[in-house]
């Protein structure tokens, strides 16, 4: 179940500190994977793992979830600017986070 609108998320933390408006303090880059390891880096399990429930979230509203992820963060950051969709950044860093949550395990 989606969180209300002013319920903080861990997706805010990666979306507002990491893609923001401030994006390069974290990386200078116009890639989205350095921010993504920055934020797998400095994120503990819990923190991790409340951005992958987020994440889900997310994907679980279906055809309104690009409306649901703008109305949200369209003034922090917009995906297609950085030729991607809402949904495939979201897939995405779920990926890059299970693959840290998996790394962190084995060693």
């Amino acid at each position: 179940m989606m969180k209300q609108r002013d319920t903080p998320l861990e997706l805010d933390n990666l979306v507002c500190n990491y893609f923001g408006h401030d994006y390069d303090l974290i990386d200078d880059s116009e890639a989205l994977q350095p921010k993504i390891d920055a934020y797998n880096r400095q994120a503990g399990k819990a923190m991790q793992m409340a951005l992958l429930e987020d994440i889900d979230d997310f994907l679980a509203l279906g055809d309104t979830m690009n409306m649901a992820f703008s109305k949200r963060y369209g003034v922090y950051f917009d995906p297609l600017l950085w030729g991607i969709t809402p949904h495939d950044f979201l897939v995405l860093v779920r990926e890059q986070v299970n693959i840290a949550l998996a790394n962190s395990q084995n060693n």
